[in-house]
């Protein structure tokens, strides 16, 4: 199975940080869900987040929270594990 990421950013008020990672991201044709935590309010509870933005890459069974910008080589590592 390929680890599945999701990209929890803020668009209101706009987030920097979460439009550097979402552009890194696409720029390298990275498949990724996004959470808005300024549409899904829950989602800061759910996830217990502190700061945006923030990465949840999950294998099916375990769980990594990558918080802040990363370099995009961190981020292709753990997806490819």
């Amino acid at each position: 199975m390929k680890n599945k990421l999701t990209l929890i950013k803020r668009s209101t008020p706009t987030c920097p940080d979460c439009n550097k990672m979402q552009f890194i991201l696409d720029m390298e044709n990275i498949e990724y869900d996004v959470i808005d935590i300024a549409v899904d309010t829950d989602a800061v509870e759910k996830y217990d987040l502190s700061s945006v933005p923030v990465m949840l890459i999950n294998d099916g069974v375990s769980e990594i929270k990558l918080i802040g910008v990363q370099p995009i080589e961190v981020v292709k590592e753990l997806l490819e594990d």
